[in-house]
């Protein structure tokens, strides 16, 4: 019952926090970056979680994302929901949050989104667990920001080597037509698609994603062109000159240093206004 009632006034004083930060600098528009900055120094942020903010610049992120009080956020592939717990304290009670997974991706980030979201904690958030992007169930045109943080490459991957032998992780490459597709139909018609990624090799094909988690961004742009998105917005933060493009994503060399472009889409604006 102690246990219980402690953990009833920890999401009390969460939300009460999360509150205050938002009234003191309110506005009708997207949060700013200082009130990113306010939410990530909460000390009721997941455990661990603080240690990538250096890496991530989140409180930019976010901004970029223009995430608003009151959004509906879709975070695809959100893995261990690093992202989902920021946009949760961001959007606020009014908001929501769906913390999407599909069966490669919760195989990787299950045990710590089940964690995380353990007992009620993250209120306004919940899960789609091993659900592919084609079969998500939300209405159309009720998203304002879906987010893909770090993984469009993982449309396309389907194998990797560890001690010389090759490991299926999927049969084949996510059909990115019909996945974006599915986004757009999803999304508001002023809502966004932002999506970050390890940059690859001008070039390099789908084999990056394979061979080093990353991928050419003119694949992406490529795609998305294709999908009836419009590129609205780049931005910088997170481009590192030191990268050589070479290195797995995981090697100590290059890990949380990695050079990686951060896009922000929109649906084509003739097709919105017809």
């Amino acid at each position: 019952m102690a246990s219980r009632h402690c953990f009833y006034l920890m999401v009390v004083g969460y939300l009460a926090c999360v509150s205050t930060i938002r009234a003191s600098d309110s506005t009708n528009g997207p949060l700013t970056e200082r009130q990113f900055v306010e939410l990530m120094q909460s000390p009721l942020r997941y455990e661990g979680d603080a240690e990538r903010d250096a890496d991530r610049r989140p409180s930019k992120i976010l901004r970029f994302s223009e995430v608003a009080d009151a959004d509906t956020i879709l975070d695809l592939y959100a893995g261990g929901g690093w992202y989902t717990e920021l946009f949760s304290m961001a959007v606020g009670a009014k908001g929501s949050v769906i913390a999407h997974n599909d069966s490669l991706t919760w195989r990787f980030g299950h045990k710590e989104l089940v964690r995380r979201t353990m007992n009620d904690r993250l209120k306004n958030v919940s899960r789609l667990d091993e659900v592919d992007i084609t079969e998500i169930q939300l209405d159309a045109g009720s998203v304002d920001v879906a987010f893909m943080g770090i993984n469009y490459h993982d449309f396309f991957f389907t194998h990797r080597v560890r001690k010389g032998e090759v490991e299926v992780m999927r049969q084949a490459p996510v059909d990115h037509d019909k996945a974006l597709k599915r986004i757009k139909a999803l999304l508001k018609d002023d809502g966004r698609l932002i999506i970050t990624d390890h940059f690859a090799k001008p070039g390099s094909g789908y084999q990056a994603a394979n061979d080093l988690h990353r991928i050419d961004p003119d694949i992406v742009k490529h795609h998305l062109a294709d999908a009836g998105f419009e590129l609205l917005e780049e931005a910088f933060y997170l481009h590192n000159p030191d990268d050589d493009l070479s290195l797995l994503v995981f090697d100590p060399n290059i890990r949380g240093k990695t050079s990686r472009f951060i896009y922000k889409f929109g649906k084509v604006s003739s097709e919105v206004s017809r």
